[in-house]
C-alpha cells in the first residue's frame, strides 16, 4: 500500500521524478526529485507529503473496516517528516546507499522487536 501511494505521487505531481525508497517496519525512506524548478506548476515538498500520507492512511482504514486489518492508535503517521535537501552527487550517493541498506541494519535498531 505505501509502495503503491509512493509511485502515484509522480502522477499527481508532475514536476517530480522519484528516486530510492524503502519501506521498513516502523518508518519510511525516500528520494524525491523536484524538476522544472522554474515553472511553476508545482507544489512544495509540505504538500506533496501531506497528500501521500492522507491516501495511504485512508487506503488504511479502508483496509480495517472491510479486510481485518490491524487497527492504528491515533495517528498512523507522525506530525512531521525529516527532509534533507541533496545538493551534489556524493551527497545524493551517500543518501541511496543508507536507504538501500537500511533494511540490513534493523536488527540493531532500538526499536526492533
Amino acid at each position: 500500500m505505501i509502495d503503491k501511494w509512493w509511485n502515484e505521487l509522480k502522477y499527481k505531481y508532475r514536476n517530480i521524478e522519484l528516486h530510492e525508497q524503502i519501506i521498513m517496519p516502523d518508518h519510511s525512506h525516500g528520494i524525491i526529485q523536484i524538476i522544472n524548478k522554474t515553472v511553476p506548476v508545482g507544489s512544495p515538498l509540505h504538500v506533496m507529503i501531506q497528500w501521500f500520507k492522507t491516501m495511504t492512511t485512508n487506503e488504511y482504514i479502508r483496509g480495517v473496516k472491510n479486510n481485518g486489518w490491524s487497527r492504528f492508535n491515533k495517528k498512523l503517521w507522525q506530525r512531521n517528516y525529516y527532509e534533507h535537501i541533496i545538493r551534489d552527487e556524493e551527497s545524493c550517493y551517500q543518501i541511496s546507499e543508507y536507504i538501500q541498506t537500511n533494511p540490513m541494519k534493523w536488527q540493531d535498531d532500538k526499536y526492533y522487536v
